[in-house]
């Protein structure tokens, strides 16, 4: 049924540094895509890696008797990506992100972070026909659904609050001492609902996996939009988000990287882009592979606040959380086979970035999507330490291919994670690639 999934090609191979990555490989390698596909369209949010294998997160709107009905659906597979047991199916949650419990080489549990939408359409209040609240599901290691945690409005509607607040569930990740925090936002019930900017919240869960604090972060009149993870380090929490000013189809944005002490206000929030307009959205943030040189950032720049020519954009992020000054790098699908230090407001295609993940050499994978009407293909960059471009890889077929999530297996191979969209039907795939960005099925 993936034939229309015909990768077109490796569109570049740019060496931009004096040493060679082609190092011999003592064993083959085994790449692969496979497509996981239900009776209802699937939208991949997640990838994480377990002992032997990984998991997909995804969710779909599945027909019942009574209606349509929102549901999170769980993948395991192999590490050569062929599905173990049935889709894992929890109803009532629109997930955005999970972490799977690990301790000695066995999956102990997982963690699956979203929003539970309650819908009224009865209510007075036009704000109240949708609201939405945080939701964490708790699984064993069987996928057994054990419990759900709600953060959520209880207050009664009436005189003095006429409209629900709302929450949002968005990326978690475990401290280490059997806990875990997890990244929220939180808009204001008010009467015109859709101009409450959304404000970030944390949300920690103690070792027993129980409700322990909740932390908000207001931010007057703008808006923050978060990337897609969340780090914890002996007591100190990163993420990255963009704070926005939101006006229509147009969104003036700068990046910015929260870094706090938990249950605290921010010791640190670097900014970048704060004294210009453009739109600037960070997507992901994720540790290099040496805890020492600090995180890296992807994301998309746009000198135009509608988003039209946008770039990829990667910087690196110190152990303190400060933006490292200059280290901030702009990719286009085409300009940067031909010219690897791009200006930033130089573009010839439309390329959004959307993961990245550090890999053993020191250096960091991202990936996004490059417009190549009408679809958008997927796009693979390797860069250096310091973000320099050292190869960039295209490829594509029918329909839209939006990744979600990279890693890097333990023999340097890359794990992607994402969706396809083909005529109006959406299914997972999971495409494993050697460290060169090359597939040898």
């Amino acid at each position: 049924m993936r034939n229309f999934f015909l990768f077109l090609v490796v569109v570049s191979c740019l060496m931009v540094t004096c040493k060679n990555i082609e190092t011999a490989d003592p064993s083959p390698r085994s790449t692969f895509t496979k497509f996981y596909e239900g009776p209802y369209s699937m939208q991949a949010t997640a990838l994480d890696k377990i002992p032997d294998g990984f998991v997909l997160l995804a969710n779909t709107i599945a027909e019942t008797s009574n209606g349509s009905i929102a549901q999170t659906v769980l993948i395991e597979t192999d590490e050569k990506g062929n599905r173990i047991g049935d889709f894992h199916t929890y109803d009532n949650i629109v997930s955005k992100s999970f972490k799977a419990i690990i301790s000695n080489g066995t999956v102990n549990g997982y963690i699956v972070v979203g929003d539970r939408i309650n819908v009224d359409p009865t209510a007075e209040q036009a704000a109240n026909v949708v609201v939405s609240s945080m939701s964490v599901l708790i699984l064993n290691g069987s996928f057994q659904e054990l419990r759900r945690i709600y953060i959520e409005d209880k207050k009664a509607i009436g005189a003095g609050h006429p409209v629900k607040d709302d929450f949002f569930g968005e990326s978690i990740n475990l401290t280490g001492t059997g806990g875990a925090v997890i990244l929220g936002t939180f808009k204001e019930g008010i009467v015109n609902q859709q101009n409450a900017p959304a404000e970030q919240l944390l949300f920690g869960l103690n070792d027993n996996l129980d409700s322990a604090w909740v932390k908000f972060y207001p931010l007057l009149s703008n808006t923050y939009s978060n990337a897609r993870s969340i780090h914890y380090s002996n007591g100190n929490i990163i993420w990255a988000s963009a704070i926005a000013d939101v006006q229509g189809d147009f969104t003036s944005s700068y990046v910015t990287v929260p870094f706090v002490k938990e249950e605290s206000v921010p010791v640190n929030f670097s900014t970048l882009g704060e004294t210009s307009s453009q739109k600037f959205l960070p997507k992901d943030i994720q540790p290099a592979a040496s805890p020492a040189f600090g995180f890296g950032v992807v994301g998309t720049y746009s000198e135009n606040t509608d988003g039209s020519e946008g770039n990829i954009f990667f910087l690196r992020v110190g152990t303190n959380g400060s933006i490292i000054p200059g280290s901030d790098r702009y990719f286009d699908g085409t300009l940067s086979l031909t010219t690897p230090t791009l200006d930033k407001n130089t573009s010839e295609l439309v390329d959004e970035g959307e993961a990245v993940t550090g890999t053993s050499d020191g250096g960091f994978v991202l990936v996004g999507t490059v417009k190549s009407n009408p679809d958008k293909n997927l796009l693979v960059i390797k860069v250096n330490a310091l973000g320099d471009l050292m190869w960039m890889k295209t490829f594509g077929g029918g329909g839209d291919e939006i990744p979600v999530s990279v890693t890097e297996a333990s023999n340097g191979d890359i794990l992607i994670g994402g969706t396809n969209n083909l005529n109006e039907y959406a299914s997972v795939f999971l495409m494993r690639m050697d460290k060169n960005g090359d597939l040898k099925n």
